[in-house]
């Protein structure tokens, strides 16, 4: 007659514990992140400031072209942050009272961000909404400028404050892969441009407003 066997739930003394066991393994949903975005800026109307002396002029853009990069940490799958630069510019269309042979203003932002997502469940569609803050190395490049008594040339560059606001959506493609696209509103300081020879001669800018729809992609680093 055959011998019952007898079966019990605890592991016999000296078994080695199962690979992993005691170390601290990261949730899918939180780690390293790069993501990048591009598109269409529409820019409002602006006006300039400043020409040799304080002016008051309405500036026309043209649609312009905004892209970035951004490398950040998602704490879980609704809180993230971020860094962010990458470029935005566009072709001044005209100045009231001025003339320009096709001026251009662009800048490269570096900011800081935080995103709040909220996962559809049970689909692969992820809203978000977030801000940033930082500023932004701007430029103006000045091509036969002027007010019909001085004109300026060439390119020179100011740093000022910029923050953002942005909103969209992500498709999940695979565990670590999205596309999407968003909505970004973006914001600088006040210009001004110096052009030499001393005394510098000064042009100067209400800060950008721009409308930006950018499509985007995002890597999850596991």
């Amino acid at each position: 007659m055959a011998q019952a066997q007898s079966y019990s739930s605890t592991p016999p003394p000296n078994t080695p514990p199962p690979p992993g066991a005691g170390m601290y393994i990261l949730p899918p949903d939180t780690g390293l992140y790069f993501r990048a975005g591009a598109g269409p800026s529409f820019y409002q109307d602006g006006r300039l400031t400043y020409f040799g002396a304080p002016a008051s002029a309405s500036v026309h853009y043209e649609t312009g072209v905004a892209g970035d990069a951004a490398v950040g940490w998602a704490f879980n799958r609704y809180v993230s942050v971020d860094f962010q630069t990458g470029f935005q510019g566009t072709r001044i269309d005209d100045v009231s009272g001025y003339t320009q042979f096709h001026s251009d203003v662009y800048d490269v932002p570096f900011l800081g961000n935080i995103t709040l997502s909220y996962p559809i469940p049970r689909t692969f569609i992820v809203p978000y909404i977030g801000a940033g803050g930082g500023g932004a190395d701007t430029f103006f490049h000045a091509h036969d400028f002027s007010d019909g008594v001085t004109t300026v040339y060439g390119e020179e560059n100011d740093v000022v404050y910029a923050w953002q606001a942005f909103g969209g959506l992500r498709f999940q493609l695979a565990p670590n892969m999205w596309l999407g696209a968003e909505y970004r509103y973006f914001t600088t300081g006040d210009t001004t441009y110096s052009y030499p020879p001393s005394p510098n001669f000064n042009v100067g800018f209400q800060g950008v407003r721009t409308h930006s729809i950018l499509f985007t992609f995002e890597w999850k680093f596991w």
